[in-house]
């Protein structure tokens, strides 16, 4: 199928992280990284398969991402700089999903390895040498937000956009360790929606006024109808909406412990801050031949459906990958 030039000039872009002056994220079955200011995008990997949820190291040096290049989902690494990607890890699970880095600087990862379901992800902190993942001692969980206090999402919940105001049992849910002493308590039960991406932000910047609290929760929900970016502080009060309800859901945030980086629509957004800052949009080019977007031949004996000959036999109807062409048996072309 063809692409009117507009078209072939956009890309939809996911997944994306920041550090520094850098954001990562996906396109076209592939890791890219780019300038946070802007600019013409790189990639990291080349291997046009479905990957997910980069993350660069807290160093700087490293992007770790979810890769299906060799069947299931693994944890793969390169470096940032460019060279050769690494697989860490042989687990086999579908549920298999970076989610980012530990304080030591291995790869925090979700996964079902060694489950009965597929609902009961635990988290595992993978090490870049190759050696076994440690499994974290949090039970089935969704996802880890370590800051002042961990905050843990419930395990089974799915991507609120892809089933939109979801209100059953497997919705996402907070929970918040605030003691410190591995007792978890519900945070923000009275929110009627599906949440997802628990984020600390700003919690390594010290307090203005004495006994304030560092940094806030940000997570994203979709409580008010669409999906959107909220934080409040780890008791719970002071809720706020940060990012519009303008019928696009805020999805695949990400933190650096200051800013916030989603996609929306298939575009990035950054939160400078989560005070009186607007979304911007990041303006991100990709480079390349952007191949996904060219028409290519298929292979029609792999994507052949049926055939019915006609009652003088010079012909037959072919159906190939959804579409019904004329073959000829003799001389001539195939027409649509």
């Amino acid at each position: 199928m063809t692409q009117p030039a507009s078209v072939a000039s956009s890309a939809y872009l996911r997944f994306p992280h920041l550090h520094g002056e850098l954001v990562a994220f996906t396109a076209e079955d592939d890791v890219w990284i780019a300038p946070l200011d802007g600019g013409r995008a790189w990639r990291v990997s080349a291997d046009n398969v479905p990957v997910n949820h980069p993350r660069i190291s807290p160093d700087g040096t490293t992007v770790a991402w979810t890769s299906t290049r060799d069947g299931a989902p693994e944890v793969h690494v390169a470096p940032v700089d460019g060279g050769r990607a690494r697989r860490l890890t042989h687990w086999g699970s579908l549920r298999t999903q970076v989610r980012g880095w530990t304080a030591d600087g291995r790869v925090l990862a979700l996964s079902t390895y060694g489950q009965a379901s597929l609902r009961r992800t635990w988290a595992r902190a993978v090490p870049l040498d190759g050696g076994p993942a440690e499994t974290l001692p949090y039970g089935p969980v969704g996802d880890v937000a370590a800051g002042p206090h961990t905050v843990l999402l419930s395990a089974g919940g799915r991507d609120a956009a892809h089933w939109k105001r979801y209100r059953g049992g497997t919705a996402g849910k907070l929970w918040i360790d605030r003691e410190g002493d591995g007792e978890f308590v519900r945070l923000h039960e009275d929110l009627d929606g599906n949440i997802e991406y628990p984020l600390w932000v700003g919690s390594g910047v010290p307090p203005l006024e004495r006994g304030r609290e560092w940094g806030r929760v940000a997570f994203l929900s979709d409580h008010e109808g669409t999906g959107a970016l909220y934080s409040s502080l780890a008791d719970g009060s002071d809720l706020r909406r940060h990012t519009p309800l303008d019928g696009f859901y805020a999805r695949h945030a990400a933190t650096d412990g200051t800013r916030v980086v989603y996609s929306s629509a298939g575009e990035l957004w950054i939160l400078d801050d989560l005070d009186a800052a607007e979304p911007r949009r990041l303006d991100v080019r990709l480079g390349g031949q952007r191949v996904d977007l060219q028409p290519f031949p298929v292979n029609a004996a792999r994507w052949f459906g049926s055939a019915s000959p006609d009652h003088t036999a010079r012909g037959s109807a072919v159906c190939v990958r959804g579409t019904v062409h004329w073959v000829t048996h003799r001389a001539g072309p195939a027409r649509a």
